[in-house]
């Protein structure tokens, strides 16, 4: 099985759940309102709908039903993660995103920035009607740190970052938006248990794998993903490797890394980062009761280091 086959077995266990959140989320849209019909054909293609899986796999962990303020906590993520991610498209300039044309390529990028603002407004809109002042703390707390996680990237390209910098990044852009689910999870359910550390070191984990994922792409010309981040001086793990070993702190030509006849070599410290992390976040869940939702989250984690069978 090929990686998003094996996820969903995986997630099989959730599959009411991630089906009665799909409902919900189209619900939220209205084929009146122009913007919302556009971004209704938009997200008609989601992704993996990870955070809610997570949010959901937590809560059945603990012998709870996930319910409307469950759906709401997740549709609020997913808005916030959607929105962050039209507005990186009109960054990046990226034609495409799960197989269609980002909103700045189909219409412009001003149009793009106005419906990432809307899926913003929507998240708010959304989780207010949780009416609980501790999530809205807590999603304001890391949205903010996503934020400041994007400036710090802006502001630090073409550094020459070391491992340590690269981690630290991650966990502002990418780890946030899991903290900020798992966290008002805990609140919805009223659990004492403590998963901000397996929330920060899985969403580790997932942008090291992600990064590979782009780098080796690129590598079998798959995807020019790795090549316009070196040219926009966006190092990640495996170029940040290459330019240790190679004793440089600028990259002037995507094709010297890409084309390092010894790229496996620093593919493979990425795959012992990503290791690294994944096996912490399975450590930061010891707490949680043995059952078929514990024992997901872990074949999700092993998921990303390659470990599982």
């Amino acid at each position: 099985m090929n990686f998003q086959e094996e996820y969903k077995k995986i997630i099989s266990c959730i599959k009411p759940d991630i089906d009665a959140f799909t409902g919900f989320s189209a619900g939220m849209f209205s084929r009146d309102s122009d913007i919302e019909n556009i971004l209704l054909d938009y997200l008609s293609q989601p992704g993996k709908l990870l955070r809610p899986a997570l949010v959901f796999l937590f809560t059945r962990a603990l012998g709870l039903v996930p319910g409307e303020r469950h759906f709401r906590l997740a549709f609020c993520i997913e808005m916030i993660h959607n929105a962050s991610l039209v507005h990186d498209d009109i960054i990046d300039s990226a034609p495409e995103r799960r197989g269609q044309k980002t909103l700045h390529t189909a219409y412009d990028s001003r149009f793009a920035v106005i419906a990432g603002d809307y899926l913003l407004a929507k998240a708010i809109e959304t989780v207010s009607y949780i009416k609980n002042t501790e999530i809205i703390d807590i999603l304001s707390n890391y949205i903010k740190m996503l934020i400041c996680g994007e400036t710090k990237q802006y502001f630090s390209r073409y550094d020459a970052l070391s491992i340590e910098d690269y981690i630290e990044k991650s966990k502002n852009k990418t780890a946030s938006l899991f903290l900020a689910a798992l966290e008002s999870a805990a609140v919805l359910n009223g659990s004492k248990i403590n998963c901000s550390d397996f929330a920060q070191n899985f969403g580790i984990t997932f942008q090291i794998h992600n990064d590979l994922k782009n780098f080796t792409d690129s590598c079998l010309s798959l995807s020019e993903k790795t090549c316009d981040d070196i040219k926009n001086g966006t190092y990640t793990a495996p170029v940040i490797f290459y330019m240790k070993e190679n004793n440089l702190t600028k990259i002037n030509n995507p094709n010297d890394v890409l084309n390092c006849p010894n790229r496996a070599v620093f593919e493979e410290k990425t795959r012992g980062l990503i290791k690294s992390f994944a096996y912490r976040a399975i450590e930061n869940i010891n707490c949680l009761e043995d059952n078929q939702y514990k024992k997901a989250i872990i074949d999700l984690c092993n998921l990303y280091t390659g470990d599982r069978t």
